[in-house]
């Protein structure tokens, strides 16, 4: 039997589709995979960076701690403001290939505080969306869209755009090891998850101009 043009045409173009879903297919698996190594690779770093802005100084501005001259001494206040020193210290001396600070080059007082520091983000799972939710919040209370979010004025996704936008993009929440674990985390807060390596985030710079 002689086939027609038409029908030669007819499955050129079901060949062709095939494989172009075939290609399409092999570009989603090699993106995904290229995706989850990435992960393996920065989400340390991106969930300590994440822990240590939502526990050290940079959200809670410690210029408002600041005593007036005269004002009577306040422990609770002290103790925040030698904490937020601290975390400064510490975390300026970086991470060890496992995730640990390093500690090499540390006094002994730092060091004591580091160890309790890794004990303290060892104890936080990412998995279970606690760093995420604590992230979202406060990033958004720096913004200014803290009372919205809470009030349901804008909606999770909306506020996580807004950081994604003063973070250069979605890196700074990027804190599980696979793509499977960072796409159920997301889907609990009803979030948007990247296909594909984000770009390099932008270190958290506080919207009112404070260093």
């Amino acid at each position: 039997m002689k086939l027609t043009a038409s029908k030669r045409m007819d499955r050129l173009e079901v060949k062709s589709a095939h494989s172009i879903e075939a290609l399409a297919e092999d570009q989603r698996n090699k993106k995904a995979a290229a995706l989850e190594e990435w992960r393996q690779q920065n989400c340390t770093r991106i969930a300590w960076d994440l822990f240590a802005l939502i526990e050290g100084p940079k959200l809670e501005h410690p210029d408002n701690y600041v005593k007036e001259e005269g004002e009577e001494e306040d422990v609770f206040v002290d103790s925040y403001l030698a904490y937020f020193a601290m975390i400064d210290r510490v975390l300026k001396f970086g991470l060890d290939e496992e995730g640990f600070l390093k500690r090499s080059k540390m006094s002994t007082e730092e060091r004591a505080f580091a160890v309790c520091f890794d004990h303290l983000f060892n104890r936080t799972d990412t998995d279970d969306g606690w760093l995420l939710n604590k992230g979202i919040f406060d990033q958004n209370i720096a913004l200014g869209n803290g009372l919205a979010l809470h009030n349901g004025e804008i909606t999770v996704a909306e506020a996580v755009q807004c950081i994604d936008e003063h973070r250069g993009g979605p890196e700074w929440r990027q804190i599980c090891d696979s793509n499977e674990a960072q796409e159920a985390l997301d889907a609990k807060f009803g979030i948007p998850s990247i296909t594909e390596i984000p770009p390099k985030g932008r270190e958290w710079v506080d919207p009112g101009g404070r260093p």
